[in-house]
């Protein structure tokens, strides 16, 4: 099968950043705020220096947890034909932005904190559209207090929609409210393990720290078997170094340190090797996604992932600014396709604007407008004695044409791309972004995921109950 692929890295490069990952977590370490980390990797031959919380992890423990993690896995969803098979064979599975606390407005146009409301209509919109595979939350809800926001972000989208639900957890009491809810609706705890139908994703800090909280709440999806997604972000110059090899090998010392951890919890467990990473704005210190670095160091990213035969999460999808024409949404399309074309499993983004800052539900529809249209440069083409043209080209011979062959008829509808109107959207004439907005607006008014059964629903709303009692609790207990 023949496709379109960026190849950053040799196979003598790929060693060399491995090497250094290894020789970085033996000689330099990791800092784990977790004790029961820390102790998890010390039991099993790590070194710690409690003063600083540094570990240093042995090059034989991470090789050992390479090789006990499954190299396939497998998100469901809640109905079948939502399952995500992973590695995917020829394209990359897409979600939604992850968690910026604003929404813009779609009857303002203006930046405001987003609600709850907010977030239920992002999870209606992406269980209908197509072009959507697993649903990561794009807004945290700010109208709840902010011990329950990340709750809320996990509970309304599990409900509305059926697609895999791919969300974090900032403590391991948020972990555990996540497994119960996700093992309420699938039957138990056992089933969940073989049936997950949630990931959960874990940000490391460049470089090489992992939190407490989020650590733990990794070690408890973990042990639950919940596909994990280490989300390591360092940006060259700040927090990695000013070279893309000098980055990758932070981002790989961080997934593997994450790795080691996870296999130490639970030999088996399944993790999505994963990141985001480029260079910094030199100016403004930001993160730059709109750079030549991104998509090499998204191309290096998945190269690695496959130098192990793990499963991986690399760069971000998504327009980030919202074309008013056609043309320009075309443009943007290539873009998409050029970060695609590295071949990773999945990719978030859709809906983003302002730089991940913020989301917006018709930016949701132009994005998944332009992926569509960056699908174009991502096709797999069969290399075969049909698709070769020996005979075809024997009868036409030299100076003919190929136009009036039974054989172009039978190939050009799917080698040519012919597809210039949208798909989604009605038309391209007028204003995109309000004819984005008018789709989001009919969306919202039809379409009814499927719904949970009452039982599942009411045993919830208990979980998030006692949850919140228990918040309260521990509130009380700090003050």
């Amino acid at each position: 099968m023949a496709l379109g692929r960026i190849t950053l890295l040799s196979d003598d490069e790929l060693k060399r950043i491995h090497e250094t990952s290894l020789n970085i977590l033996e000689k330099v370490g990791v800092q784990v705020y977790s004790e029961e980390a820390q102790t998890l990797l010390v039991e099993n031959g790590a070194e710690l220096n409690s003063a600083h919380s540094i570990v240093k992890i042995p090059s034989s423990l991470v090789e050992e947890a390479i090789k006990k993690a499954p190299k396939e896995i497998v998100l469901y969803g809640r109905e079948p034909k939502f399952d995500l098979k992973l590695p995917s064979k020829d394209i990359t599975f897409v979600a939604p932005n992850g968690t910026p606390i604003f929404i813009r407005d779609i009857e303002t146009g203006e930046r405001r904190s987003a609600r709850t409301s907010d977030l239920k209509d992002f999870a209606v919109l992406c269980d209908y559209l197509d072009q959507i595979d697993l649903f990561w939350s794009p807004v945290l809800p700010t109208d709840v207090p902010p011990p329950l926001q990340h709750a809320y972000s996990f509970v309304i989208p599990i409900e509305h929609t059926s697609k895999h639900v791919q969300q974090g957890a900032l403590s391991r009491e948020e972990a555990k409210l996540q497994i119960e809810i996700a093992s309420a609706i699938v039957g138990d705890k056992e089933k969940l393990k073989k049936k997950p139908i949630i990931s959960s994703v874990h940000c490391t800090v460049s470089p090489l720290v992992f939190e407490k909280d989020c650590t733990e709440a990794m070690v408890e999806f973990a042990r639950a078997g919940i596909p994990v997604l280490p989300y390591s972000m360092p940006m060259c110059a700040i927090t990695a170094p000013a070279t893309i090899a000098g980055t990758l090998t932070i981002l790989n010392a961080e997934n593997l340190a994450a790795l080691t951890i996870i296999q130490c919890a639970n030999p088996g467990a399944p993790m999505i090797y994963g990141g985001e990473s480029s260079s910094a704005d030199m100016r403004t210190a930001e993160f730059n996604c709109r750079c030549p670095e991104y998509p090499l160091l998204t191309a290096g990213i998945t190269q690695m992932a496959r130098f192990y035969n793990f499963p991986v999460y690399a760069g971000g999808c998504g327009l980030d600014e919202s074309p008013d024409d056609w043309k320009t949404l075309i443009e943007g399309s290539r873009q998409m396709a050029l970060m695609h074309l590295s071949r990773a499993d999945i990719s978030a983004g859709l809906g983003s604007v302002e730089n991940s800052k913020c989301s917006a539900l018709e930016q949701v529809i132009l994005d998944a407008e332009a992926w569509i249209q960056a699908r174009a440069y991502l096709r797999t083409f069969d290399v075969n004695e049909d698709t070769l043209g020996f005979d075809v080209i024997s009868k036409v011979g030299p100076g003919g044409t190929f136009l009036t062959q039974k054989h172009t008829l039978q190939h050009f509808r799917r080698e040519i791309w012919l597809k210039k109107e949208p798909t989604i959207l009605p038309s391209t004439s007028g204003s995109l972004i309000e004819a984005a907005k008018k789709k989001v607006k009919e969306i919202l008014s039809t379409h009814v995921p499927s719904p949970l059964p009452e039982d599942v629903k009411k045993e919830i709303e208990q979980i998030l109950q006692q949850y919140k009692k228990n918040v309260r609790t521990r509130s009380r207990e700090t003050q």
